[in-house]
């Protein structure tokens, strides 16, 4: 009788407890990098301003100003 882990054989525990791990990696590299030291991804050049649609604010030469379009 083979012992089961998670309910699961034991190849396909540990396949399974692989995938949790390397997806955990992928998302702290993410949070990490891109997120809280804001490093673009390669075909991202410089970050994209966030402007709210239909804000009233002053525009500055050479940003795009979102309209809210009716």
């Amino acid at each position: 009788m083979t012992a089961n882990i998670l309910g699961l054989p034991p190849e396909m525990a540990l396949v399974f407890l692989a995938t949790i791990f390397a997806g955990s990696l992928g998302a702290i590299h993410y949070l990490i990098f891109h997120i809280i030291l804001r490093h673009p991804f390669p075909d991202e050049l410089e970050p994209v301003p966030f402007t709210q649609a239909g804000s009233e604010s002053e525009g500055v030469e050479g940003e795009t100003k979102i309209v809210e379009v009716e």
